[in-house]
């Protein structure tokens, strides 16, 4: 499942109180925040600070302006949640990082721009994280995030038949 983080730059009950609403999985933040944050709901922080996940040891960011930086956000994304991020985004980046790690959170700043992360190669960064007060934004990201995660209907089906085919792959069918 996609992650959906949201960035809190300053104290903004808004923002909390509609990325808890809209389901966001994390909140990133500056030191000293966290406590408040969880005074308002139950969600994981990211800050310097945070009991959840610390900002430099368990998530670490890596502003993209060179092949040299993506290719240290693939190196650390091996093993720990990477946030990546560029003044200019194009997808070329993106796709070298996604193909290579399934540990990238794409910086963001509208719902265009999370669509486009999520859908690159046809797979997408593991989250994106909104860099937006605009309550409306957080509100389209989130409905793009949840409804960009992959769904499987499942179906009713009748065993018309069984038939040895030799050596192969195998299923099975509950």
């Amino acid at each position: 499942m996609k992650q959906f983080w949201v960035r809190l730059t300053r104290w903004n009950k808004g923002v909390v109180t509609t990325a808890l609403e809209q389901g966001a999985d994390a909140i990133v933040l500056p030191k000293g925040l966290s406590e408040k944050v969880r005074e308002l709901g139950v969600i994981a922080t990211v800050a310097e600070d945070s009991k959840d996940m610390r900002l430099g040891r368990d998530v670490i960011e890596v502003e993209i302006n060179s092949k040299e930086d993506e290719l240290e956000a693939v190196k650390l994304a091996g093993k720990k949640a990477v946030i990546v991020r560029t003044v200019d985004w194009n997808v070329i980046p993106l796709e070298n990082l996604v193909a290579q790690s399934d540990n990238i959170i794409a910086e963001v700043g509208t719902a265009k721009e999370a669509k486009t992360a999520l859908e690159v190669l046809e797979r997408g960064v593991s989250g994106v994280l909104l860099n937006s007060a605009d309550m409306q934004e957080i509100i389209d990201t989130a409905k793009l995030v949840k409804s960009n995660s992959e769904k499987l209907q499942l179906v009713k089906i009748t065993i018309e038949a069984v038939k040895s085919l030799g050596s192969g792959d195998r299923v099975c069918i509950d």
